[in-house]
């Protein structure tokens, strides 16, 4: 009977109950008072070695989900781990911080350093959660494209065609 009582209480509470001692700890999560005063720096500064020390800084910072509670990987692949949830995407900062990287090199007349930089978030940011920074470079670069060098070719007038 007691087994019976431990089973309902169990199914009535939930999966959660079982794990208390497996929860994720607030030292696994990446600080984010650090991150934002960093993209904060990004947004005002326009001194281009530090904006890129600014994006690598950015980029390194991987959070990682919670991984599921022990007990439940004998389900193998229906078991999978949960997002991480904070307030603030370091991957979304890291990429909004390089775009403005690129339009400041634009801005400059540095259009080989911003196409660079264009196509990192395009290479880097590939997951649709940042399919609007992949947009932004891609209209940047397709107006970065437009405003190349003007190629003139000239024909001599001595020279026939037939």
């Amino acid at each position: 009977m007691r087994w019976m009582i431990c089973l309902l209480v169990i199914l009535l509470r939930g999966c959660h109950s079982l794990s208390l001692l497996e929860r994720p700890t607030a030292e696994n999560l990446p600080p984010i008072m650090p991150l934002w005063e960093r993209y904060q720096q990004c947004l005002v500064t326009t001194d281009p070695a530090e904006l890129l020390l600014i994006i690598d800084q950015l980029e390194r910072v991987v959070p990682a989900g919670a991984e599921p509670p022990s007990w439940t990987r004998p389900w193998g692949q229906y078991v999978t781990s949960q997002p991480l949830r904070a307030s603030v995407d370091p991957q979304a900062l890291s990429a909004a911080c390089t775009i403005r990287a690129a339009a400041l090199r634009d801005q400059t007349e540095q259009l080989a350093e911003a196409r660079a930089l264009y196509r990192r978030v395009q290479e880097r940011y590939t997951h649709r959660d940042w399919a609007y920074y992949v947009e932004q470079a891609q209209e940047a670069l397709a107006g970065l494209q437009g405003s190349g060098p003007a190629v003139v070719a000239f024909r001599g007038r001595g020279v026939v065609s037939r």
